[in-house]
């Protein structure tokens, strides 16, 4: 059975998984070079199929919509499917843009990223295995009407319950590095009063950044100063062995989405 449907109240949702690695490119420019990243037993490959862009962070908003679909069919007793119907004005609304027509355009081009976008993974698996997906298994689009199917990976996740509510002004946050600090900080901290801390090493190698560090590390000061990040306050300190960590604890005053939505599963990686 497909999600198709529109529940009373579309919470955005997003897999804990996808908040916590370096998944999507962070640059609106095409990456073609593929990320490689491996971390403790985590290890991913992603990449464009036939030398084409990889995903954006911009085009997984595509699938936090899929994603709070499902778990609004979820909620209502409904079993997870990977088939995920709406329309693209819909899709358009949900993320905060106009539904105009280059607005849909848009929208197939960021599609046809998720669809040619491969993926290999460590990730929940078992000891040495991995899987391989794309974001989009298969997607249609007929006089607005869209018609997506997801990876069996996604729908196992989302069958774990591992999700967590975002910010629905997630959505207006302008930059790619920005939207991933949020994804990473929602993820770690989630509602914890004494929040979460990564030294700043640890979390230049999690982001997998193509920049040097000490740019890196210019940006994650820049964010703490702009104080933009919806629900959450951050901070910069030193160990004692004087390297930096960058702490991050929630702020219900800076919080705007429904208190009795939010899942608060939060895991140590």
């Amino acid at each position: 059975m497909s999600a198709r449907p529109v529940p009373p109240v579309l919470s955005p949702c997003l897999l804990i998984d996808l908040m916590s690695w370096p998944f999507f490119s962070l640059s609106k420019s095409p990456r073609h070079v593929p990320v490689s990243f491996a971390m403790g037993r985590v290890t991913m490959q992603v990449s464009g199929r036939d030398d084409s862009p990889m995903a954006t962070i911009w085009d997984a908003d595509i699938l936090i919509w899929a994603v709070s679909r499902l778990v609004a069919a979820r909620r209502r007793g409904v079993p997870v499917s990977p088939r995920v119907q709406g329309s693209m004005s819909e899709v358009l609304r949900f993320i905060g843009r106009d539904p105009a027509a280059t607005r849909y355009e848009r929208l197939r081009t960021a599609l046809d990223r998720l669809h040619g976008t491969q993926v290999t993974t460590s990730l929940r698996q078992t000891r040495d295995g991995a899987q391989s997906f794309s974001w989009l298994i298969a997607w249609q689009e007929r006089r607005g009407e869209l018609d997506l199917i997801l990876p069996q990976w996604l729908c196992d996740a989302i069958g774990r319950r591992g999700v967590l509510t975002l910010d629905p002004r997630y959505f207006a946050l302008t930059g790619g590095f920005e939207r991933w600090l949020y994804l990473l900080v929602r993820r770690h901290a989630g509602r914890q009063s004494d929040g979460w801390a990564f030294d700043l090493p640890h979390l230049y190698r999690k982001s997998a950044s193509r920049s040097p560090y000490p740019r890196f590390v210019f940006e994650i000061r820049r964010l703490i100063a702009a104080d933009t990040l919806p629900g959450y306050r951050l901070r910069l300190e030193t160990d004692a062995s004087n390297v930096p960590v960058l702490r991050f604890s929630p702020d219900p005053s800076k919080e705007t989405y429904p208190q009795d939505l939010v899942d608060n599963h939060v895991e140590d990686s």
